[in-house]
């Protein structure tokens, strides 16, 4: 079998180490990868959804997997059933529940699943009026697609006020802030969950604990991922029956009856639990429609199921019928990023604010190699060299019996890692 991953990030070099381990799998494709991930599979330097559609006609892929969002929302799922072409993610109108949460939101109201109160405006200067009068703290999230970054957390009214001008006005995210979705601040536990779905049925896939906040202690603006472990330490088979009544099977048979959206793939919940015991209502704070970075560079690790087997239970409908086995060790992910360096006009404040690439990695080889090695932004320069091109730049992730084992690990081997301004959390699995 030949397997095509999409995607360029940790989470896809994750996706594609994981086909590598399949007996059914011959060779794996990755478009348009890394260095790292060259190291893994194919990369071919496919940039459109049409040259991958173009690729996969002519080297007879058996199984597409889009790791990204961006693709997804384009419709490369479309493109591939038309011609006939077997893929793993949701269509373009599925994907609407990630590349639009204000719509998302109404239709969530509209099926009775827990949400924040929210409203949704186009017009700045009445977002500023609304923020005025709620008298309680809200989030301000773009509309559209944002990297992880589009939620704004507010303390105060002048937070929120700056919050939509940023987005708004000053488009720090360009046609995502369109619109924005303010909605008010709710404090409880947060949790990613994730399911496979084939459109009917719902199949929960192991948590995740991860870290959004750039700086240690949870400070910091948000990025798209700091770290992560798994197995999670409060998520119980009496919790994971109450998200999937209250949330994941309503909204994936909601969509369906409702809307006539059959969603296949990857449903990713960023959840706010609030209450306590038998009392906890998941409140949904946004969907995504694939797997989580960092999340799924622990989660995948953990899944002894072949995944190719779980893909095709998607497609062919059958979904119900399997259960995904799992490792109970933990894995925990440390991700090293882009950190302050100093440039010709100044200081890069870092990821996820402005930062240099470029910068020589050096000590990658020496990582031990019970240890895997995920890659975000890197590549070989025309010197061949392992330099940075992005914020995050790759990971390493850990196991052990305990997740005090697994975080002892990870930040061992990270010391042997070295590029001018590295940083990373050293909390991450600190619990």
């Amino acid at each position: 079998m030949k397997v095509l991953v999409v995607g360029t990030g940790g989470r896809d070099h994750a996706i594609a180490w994981k086909f590598t381990r399949s007996p059914r799998v011959k060779e794996v494709f990755v478009a348009h990868g890394n260095a790292g991930i060259a190291r893994t599979a194919t990369c071919v330097n496919l940039r459109t959804i049409e040259e991958m559609a173009d690729f996969a006609q002519r080297e007879r892929i058996d199984l597409t997997f889009v790791g990204p969002e961006k693709p997804l929302s384009a419709g490369i799922v479309d493109l591939f059933q038309s011609r006939g072409l077997a893929i793993i993610g949701p269509d373009s109108r599925a994907s609407r529940l990630e590349s639009s949460k204000c719509d998302t939101k109404v239709m969530l109201r509209e099926l009775g699943i827990p949400v924040p109160e929210f409203e949704n405006f186009s017009d700045p200067d009445r977002a500023r009026d609304y923020v005025r009068s709620v008298g309680y703290p809200v989030v301000v999230k773009a509309d559209g697609l944002a990297a992880g970054k589009g939620s704004l957390v507010c303390d105060t009214v002048e937070d929120a006020e700056q919050s939509v001008r940023a987005l708004m006005e000053e488009r720090i995210f360009g046609d995502a802030g369109d619109r924005v979705d303010i909605e008010k601040r709710l404090y409880g536990r947060e949790l990613s969950f994730f399911c496979f779905t084939d459109g009917t049925s719902v199949v929960p896939m192991v948590a995740a604990q991860d870290y959004k906040r750039a700086r240690e202690n949870d400070e910091g603006k948000n990025t798209g991922g700091m770290g992560s472990y798994s197995p999670h330490p409060w998520l119980t088979d009496s919790l994971v029956k109450t998200i999937m009544g209250r949330v994941a099977e309503p909204l994936i048979a909601g969509v369906r009856e409702k809307y006539g959206i059959v969603y296949r793939g990857i449903l990713y919940l960023g959840l706010m639990l609030v209450g306590e015991g038998a009392d906890i209502t998941p409140y949904v704070l946004e969907i995504n429609i694939r797997l989580g970075d960092p999340e799924a560079q622990v989660i995948l690790p953990r899944l002894r199921t072949d995944l190719v087997d779980v893909c095709e239970a998607i497609l062919a409908g059958k979904l119900g019928a399997t259960r995904p086995e799992w490792d109970p060790a933990y894995r925990l992910c440390l991700i090293a990023t882009s950190g302050p360096t100093k440039g010709k006009k100044g200081w890069y404040k870092g990821y996820p604010d402005r930062y240099k690439i470029g910068l020589p990695i050096e000590g990658v080889d020496d990582i031990d190699p019970d240890c895997l090695v995920f890659h975000s932004g890197t590549e070989i320069n025309a010197s061949g060299k392992l330099v940075t091109t992005g914020g995050r730049v790759l990971c390493i992730v850990s196991s052990g019996s305990t997740l005090q084992q697994a975080r002892e690990k990870a930040l061992t081997e990270m010391e042997k890692v070295r590029f001018e301004g590295i940083y990373y959390r050293k909390d991450i699995g600190l619990e």
